[in-house]
């Protein structure tokens, strides 16, 4: 475990020492800001949960931004040849790097706390609610660090990296579109509206905690260490 976090450690450092994490905090902070006003503006409600949805959306754009320079700096900049001949293993180099990213994103919900505190001041939140969409959009989090990880595995070109890991999470967003705009039944039908991400995080942001829901996101983030881990393998091989 020590060469994990020794890889995070140093993947952390590299994102708040580059321009696009703190870019990316910014339009994060500034966006969530302005949703929240506009929601409490509109409402009158001590209610985040309309904001959570947005705050997956946002994360839909920004979170492949977060993730594109993974790997594909490190093809661009030849410092995986290094990498790969460290004393570590190769599952471990990956965690590492995933773990490192989804502590960068779960940096971008500090700026979220603020709007709690302000509801606590003027209403009465529901905390439970709350807490469960808190974890809901970590999970979310995790889910889409490990898509753009796979996809930042696949080239060394980060524009690259960053398209095909949003293609990925549209995909899984509107996976479920075609099959109930046909009205498709059966086990194709329900495993594309299974696929669907908003089917399983909208639970959490009204305060449902589903094992259902945590074993999607658990699996995704899992199966993509794991693809991603088998990409860089198969660099030790060219």
């Amino acid at each position: 475990m020590g060469n994990v976090l020794t890889i995070a450690g140093r993947e952390l450092k590299a994102y708040f020492l580059s321009p696009l994490a703190w870019i990316i905090i910014a339009l994060f902070a500034f966006f969530t800001g302005f949703i929240f006003v506009q929601i409490i503006a509109r409402t009158l409600v001590a209610d985040l949960s309309p904001l959570f949805q947005w705050i997956a959306v946002l994360a839909l754009i920004l979170t492949p931004a977060l993730t594109m320079r993974l790997f594909s700096e490190e093809y661009k900049l030849g410092t995986i040849e290094l990498l790969l001949t460290a004393p570590a293993r190769d599952w471990q180099i990956v965690l590492g790097k995933f773990i490192a990213a989804w502590l960068g994103f779960a940096v971008l919900l500090i700026p979220t706390l603020w709007q709690v505190v302000i509801l606590q001041r003027y209403g009465s939140p529901d905390y439970g609610i709350l807490g469960a969409s808190y974890l809901g959009i970590l999970l979310v989090g995790a889910a889409f660090v490990g898509v753009g990880m796979f996809a930042s595995a696949l080239t060394q070109n980060q524009f690259i990296a960053y398209t095909i890991g949003m293609i990925l999470l549209l995909f899984l967003w509107v996976s479920d579109a075609p099959a109930t705009a046909a009205g498709q039944s059966g086990m194709v039908g329900d495993f594309f509206r299974y696929l669907a991400l908003p089917g399983h995080f909208e639970d959490f942001f009204g305060g449902v905690i589903d094992t259902q829901h945590l074993l999607y996101f658990g699996s995704l983030a899992v199966l993509a260490v794991v693809l991603t881990t088998l990409v860089v393998q198969s660099r030790r091989w060219r």
